[in-house]
């Protein structure tokens, strides 16, 4: 991505990180991450001594990080450090600072502020995929010590989060359609609040044609809610935006202002998708990708695999381990590999 596009990306994420998420995917992780993400992370954490130094990109609100902190209350906890291109600063830090953790806002994957060989461990976590590839696994590989790991949980094309993004995608532009929940709401609102002032509407053909064309909006949203797969996004619209028409008062310009705010919400969280599903990496890229790492750091263990659930493929788990650590317990394996 171009200087513009870093531009773009650190103001989109900034303003979503200034929100308060502890990480991207909110309502597809829980607080405390007892799925098969969590249990990754817990297998690739469970050697980080508090002598070791870890470096997590792309943190965001500090998922990993926090994590690691709280395995033991802090007692064993690496120095930490963790970069994002946006400005970030966790609500979990600034309430109780942590000595050994510091995040560094603006840095993007591709040039890190580090010496080389400072980290023991490279992780990142649904970040790492936006980044240029290849420069950033340079920088990755740069900073990393002989006997480092480098960690990665990265989008996958055809996982839970994608289906889910590209259902998202289309149900926005439902509630966007000219016919849709938005625009008929925004539509209707004035004449609500003229009802709410006293104004007699019934003779109005203007009042009932938004309001007939608000009520057919409604029903379709009815209909889409009740037969479509994943429709917690119409859900949420349809209450919010209906809560909105129900309560307009006699001035109807706070209620078009939240109607509005709800709305460029919206688009926000469409272009964010819109970004993970383009940078979300099909089994041919994570091959790519596993192939040039292992060009990069000759001898080392690289492979890479979907990280599944109950519910579906939720990722790409990938993991470098230095060769002195991948001939303990990789025989028979290629040094390289995507596995199914």
């Amino acid at each position: 991505m171009d200087e513009a596009g870093d531009s773009a990306r650190r103001e989109a994420w900034t303003a979503y990180w200034a929100g308060g998420c502890l990480h991207s995917c909110t309502g597809s992780l829980d607080a405390g991450y007892s799925g098969a993400i969590g249990a990754f992370w817990a297998g690739q954490f469970s050697t980080v001594t508090a002598a070791d130094r870890v470096l997590d990109l792309a943190t965001g609100n500090g998922a990993l990080p926090l994590l690691l902190y709280a395995r033991d209350g802090g007692a064993g906890c690496p120095q930490v450090d963790a970069v994002d291109l946006a400005q970030v600063a966790p609500a979990w830090y600034q309430t109780q600072r942590h000595d050994r953790i510091r995040f560094h806002s603006g840095v993007a994957m591709e040039q890190l502020p580090f010496a080389d060989a400072s980290f023991d461990l490279v992780v990142s976590q649904y970040g790492f995929e936006y980044a240029r590839r290849t420069p950033a696994l340079r920088e990755c590989l740069r900073v990393l010590r002989g006997s480092g790991r480098l960690a990665l949980v990265l989008h996958h094309g055809g996982s839970v989060l994608a289906r889910v993004g590209r259902a998202e995608l289309a149900h926005q532009a439902r509630l966007f359609d000219v016919r849709g929940l938005l625009p008929t709401a925004a539509a209707v609102l004035p004449w609500f609040a003229r009802a709410r002032a006293g104004e007699d509407l019934r003779g109005s053909a203007g009042a009932n044609a938004a309001r007939a064309a608000y009520n057919a909006a409604m029903a379709a949203l009815a209909t889409d809610i009740a037969t479509l797969a994943t429709p917690d996004l119409l859900v949420q619209a349809r209450d919010h935006v209906h809560a909105l028409v129900a309560g307009a008062q006699a001035d109807a310009g706070p209620s078009l202002a939240a109607l509005s705010g709800f709305a460029e919400a919206l688009r926000a969280a469409g272009l964010r998708t819109a970004e993970m599903l383009s940078h979300a990496l099909d089994a041919g890229q994570a091959q790519a990708l596993v192939q040039e790492l292992a060009a990069l750091r000759p001898g080392a263990q690289v492979d890479c695999r979907p990280l599944a659930q109950a519910e579906g493929v939720l990722g790409w788990a990938l993991r470098l381990e230095p060769a002195a650590a991948a001939s303990g317990g990789s025989a028979g394996r290629a040094p390289a590999e995507v596995l199914p």
